[in-house]
């Protein structure tokens, strides 16, 4: 399979290490303070109607949150993530709940190499601010080209809405928030995105995804901060 040239971007842990194990072994825990993977994951299956003959794959899995409740309903879903710390923790879940239809890949956006037939479905979530913007939209491009025609992608993040005027006040209310709901170790969590990962705003986003061969079937804006997309291959 072609390699990427060599110029193309790096993909490094940026912000939180989740690199680390014991970052890794507390994942599920703390996100769980803000979450509810089950209720997201049926909502996913709502949004982009997955059914059991569906292969969905996962770009930026994590713990397998998502994905080891995508499982359910769906014929295969294929886990990619960046962090082999992550995975062990979603093949540990997944041993431990008798799943067995969910496969993992070590690889990031655009490290990673499919060697399958073509994917139903795409999620992202909460991982493509990973990102430069250019790279995203790199990313998409990739996905897109994963997809079956007419398949659907589901992408969920932080992503901006607040005019750039409100910036200052906008993202210290985001921390406060995010520590009354989730405690100090998400709310220094955010500020490390803040500071250190490539968020962007929506309009910003909205380009990237049409740009790359999408088109925008719903928005969704939970806050200032958080947006989902789902999204049809054109």
């Amino acid at each position: 399979m072609k390699s990427n040239p060599k110029w193309y971007y790096t993909e490094k842990q940026a912000g939180v290490d989740y690199l680390d194990p014991k970052v890794a072994q507390g994942y599920n825990e703390e996100h769980q303070k803000f979450r509810n993977f089950p209720e997201e994951a049926q909502e996913i299956v709502r949004m982009l109607g997955i059914t059991p003959q569906d292969t969905v794959l996962d770009f930026g899995c994590g713990t397998g949150g998502i994905a080891l409740n995508l499982a359910k309903y769906s014929r295969k879903v294929i886990g990619v993530d960046i962090s082999q710390k992550m995975l062990d923790v979603l093949e540990e879940n997944a041993g431990t709940h008798g799943i067995n239809n969910v496969e993992t890949r070590c690889a990031g956006f655009l490290s990673y190499k499919h060697e399958d037939g073509a994917v139903d479905k795409i999620i992202t979530m909460a991982a493509l601010h990973h990102l430069p913007d250019f790279w995203k939209s790199v990313a998409l491009l990739k996905m897109a080209d994963i997809l079956k025609s007419g398949g659907k992608l589901y992408l969920f993040d932080v992503v901006f809405t607040f005019p750039v005027q409100e910036h200052e006040k906008a993202l210290n209310k985001f921390m406060t928030d995010m520590r009354s709901v989730a405690g100090d170790s998400m709310a220094l969590e955010t500020e490390i995105h803040i500071k250190d990962e490539f968020s962007t705003y929506d309009w910003i986003m909205e380009g990237l995804l049409e740009g790359s061969g999408f088109s925008i079937d719903h928005k969704n804006v939970e806050s200032d901060n958080f947006v989902g997309y789902v999204c049809s291959k054109l």
